[in-house]
């Protein structure tokens, strides 16, 4: 009978039920734990279900990009490296990536933001190939209108150069609407393929064919037979079908000002101002007596021209010898300050000698990068530079200078890893194979003042501790 037709005084309680299946211990039920939906959240693990084919080729597409955001990093941080003032955002940068990783411990936490940067590249370099179109019409209008202006011919082509340029205008725009991917500025020259992919995969998917292709492609892969089956909505590839769905749930202009607000907040670039101009003159304060006591050599004017050498050679040895010694601890303490930010933890030698202890060669590995990838570029500063062009010696700085911040943080990184201090004979093999490093260093750094374009203030151009950039005469 049902549960509601038994009299209520035939019925046990619950605990009455509990006590008399179990005895008299009620306390021996375990108790249930209730889990929280964020615990729940944590411990699922995401499966691709993706074909082998299919996922080869997502991680191909997702390598190309990161590879893209990488270069497009690059070229952003060379490009603000030669602007005065504004290139302290490339120095914090930089900075940052040490930082990240002397924190972590992870490399990859040192590439930072390589995918937003792979979207703002693309927009750039869509917007600008796009723009050569309009380039090449408007050139063929001047010639015509040089040679003729009251031609028929040159009518023509100012009335198809202002139908072009709108055209390619309205193009960019829904591009840049659709999320900017570079793809989407080619979309006319690629919605063929797409749309035989899109139409293939209906005709597979359709009840005719379906029942002959599975079991073909069934029997090698049952997951390569619902990729191949799945249709995908055109709204996930074709621009127009995108725009359009955008437009048909309103609030176009509103999403994309609060994404580029939202883009425009995540750069922190505030933040990464600051702790460049702060990492600026933390390394300026240390190079300032070593520079100035080198730079003295070439401005003594005594009446005795023996006395003027003798000072001026004491004055350039004591300089390169303070310098070499500042070079050993300079780029682990930006290092060490970037990962603490704060501007007294640029001067805490006695931190950086007891992790120097605890990772003796990879602190001089590091070192040995820092200063061998910063040499070649002296080169760079022989002749003067334009500044309409400065930014391309820039991008070589960059592309050096970033590993050798990568392998400074990763170095205090296994510093922080370990406790106790590595077997003697390691630590000093470390400081004797040091002290070459820094002494060559210093030999060449005071010789640049000679063949540099600004003279013995170049000095203070040492783009491996201040900005991947000569930063004087900009």
């Amino acid at each position: 009978m049902p549960f509601s037709e038994f009299p209520q005084d035939q019925i046990a309680p619950p605990t009455q039920v509990a006590d008399e299946s179990m005895g008299d211990r009620p306390e021996s039920i375990p108790p249930v734990r209730v889990y929280a939906a964020e615990e729940i959240e944590e411990t699922a693990a995401i499966v691709d279900e993706r074909s082998l084919p299919v996922k080869l080729w997502g991680r191909t597409c997702s390598g190309i990009e990161w590879l893209f955001g990488l270069a497009s990093v690059i070229a952003g941080l060379a490009l603000l490296a030669s602007i005065p003032i504004v290139q302290f955002l490339s120095l914090g940068y930089l900075l940052e990536v040490s930082g990240r990783i002397t924190r972590t411990g992870n490399i990859r936490e040192g590439f930072i933001g390589i995918r937003p940067a792979a979207r703002l590249g693309s927009i750039i370099l869509g917007t600008w190939l796009m723009l050569w179109p309009i380039r090449l019409v408007s050139s063929y209008w001047r010639e015509s209108y040089l040679i003729d202006p009251h031609s028929g011919p040159t009518a023509a082509w100012r009335v198809g150069l202002l139908i072009f340029t709108a055209v390619m205008v309205g193009h960019i725009l829904l591009a840049w609407s659709c999320g900017g991917k570079i793809r989407y500025f080619f979309w006319p020259l690629l919605a063929p393929f797409f749309f035989g992919m899109w139409v293939l995969r209906r005709i597979v998917s359709s009840d005719r064919l379906r029942p002959l292709v599975g079991p073909v492609v069934g029997t090698f892969s049952k997951r390569l037979l619902k990729d191949l089956t799945t249709i995908p909505p055109l709204t996930s590839w074709f621009p127009p079908a995108i725009f359009w769905s955008n437009l048909r749930r309103g609030g176009l202009y509103t999403t994309a000002r609060d994404a580029v607000w939202e883009y425009a907040v995540n750069l922190r670039a505030h933040y990464f101002f600051w702790l460049g101009l702060r990492g600026f003159a933390g390394a300026i304060t240390w190079l300032f007596v070593p520079v100035m006591m080198i730079i003295a050599m070439t401005n003594f004017q005594l009446e005795s021209e023996e006395a003027s050498r003798g000072l001026g050679g004491l004055s350039a040895f004591v300089g390169s010898a303070l310098l070499a010694i500042v070079i050993l601890y300079l780029p682990f303490l930006q290092a060490h300050f970037a990962a603490e930010n704060r501007f007294v933890a640029m001067f805490e030698i006695g931190v950086i000698r007891r992790k120097f202890q605890r990772a003796p060669i990879a602190f001089w590995f590091s070192l040995l990068i820092t200063l061998g990838f910063s040499l070649p570029l002296y080169l760079l500063k022989v002749e003067y530079v334009p500044r309409e062009t400065v930014w391309l010696p820039s991008v070589v700085f960059v592309i050096f200078i970033l590993p050798a911040r990568i392998i400074t943080g990763w170095a205090l990184a296994r510093a922080e890893k370990r406790e106790t201090p590595r077997y003697f004979l390691f630590r000093w093999g470390a400081r004797l194979g040091s002290l070459p490093l820094v002494l060559f260093y210093a030999f060449i750094a005071f010789f640049t003042q000679f063949l540099s374009w600004y003279g013995s203030y170049s000095l203070f151009e040492q783009h491996a501790f201040l900005t991947p950039v000569p930063f004087l005469g900009l």
